[in-house]
């Protein structure tokens, strides 16, 4: 069963109403953990460099790659522990904003991911 810790809106780590770090469990923790991923960087984890999305690499330099964008967006999400398959991923640049939408099958039902 996938298990990560449970997150607040600031995407720290917080206590539950018992005072223990809060964890989470199955479709929800699932949900995070593609949150997280998808969250990351390339190059942001000190000991695994090459992990992470190279958001600057194809969104934020020049004409933005979208079509790349979105490949390492899948196969990020293809790695997190409970997911399986990534059905679809729409994705725009408007006003300067990148945004996208993600439908993630996981071995506990659909989730919608945005970011």
């Amino acid at each position: 069963m996938t298990t990560t810790f449970g997150t607040n809106a600031s995407n720290d780590i917080y206590l539950d109403s018992s005072g223990n770090l809060a964890f989470l469990s199955g479709q929800s923790a699932v949900e995070s953990a593609c949150a997280v991923a998808s969250q990351m960087q390339l190059g942001e984890a000190i000991y695994q460099t090459n992990l992470g999305l190279p958001a600057f690499e194809t969104i934020f330099s020049g004409v933005p790659n979208v079509a790349i964008y979105e490949s390492y967006l899948r196969t990020t999400l293809m790695n997190v522990p409970g997911v399986v398959s990534v059905t679809s991923i729409t994705s725009k640049v408007e006003n300067n904003t990148f945004s996208y939408t993600a439908t993630i099958e996981s071995v506990f039902g659909t989730t919608y991911l945005n970011g």
